[in-house]
């Protein structure tokens, strides 16, 4: 396989599925019932991810949990540098 067509089908995966580092992401999509496809380990950190089917609900309720961490981490930046 061609770095090209590595690339190619890299973009295609990413179509069809959605990978997720955080395990506070991960107990989050837990929470709302979302069932992952596999659980994975990198290969150079060893740590765990997980791939879940990508439909229009989890995409939602990802950017759902992101916004709101967003939010939170810009707070506690505010409180840690006022303090």
């Amino acid at each position: 396989m061609t770095r090209a067509e590595f690339e190619i089908f890299k973009s295609e995966l990413m179509e069809r599925f959605v990978c997720i580092y955080s395990k506070r992401e991960f107990t989050y999509l837990k929470e709302k019932g979302y069932r992952f496809l596999y659980r994975c380990t990198h290969f150079k950190t060893g740590r765990y991810f997980w791939i879940y089917d990508r439909t229009d609900s989890i995409v939602k309720d990802i950017a759902e949990f992101r916004n709101t961490n967003k939010k939170d981490k810009e707070v506690t930046e505010s409180i840690a540098i006022k303090g």
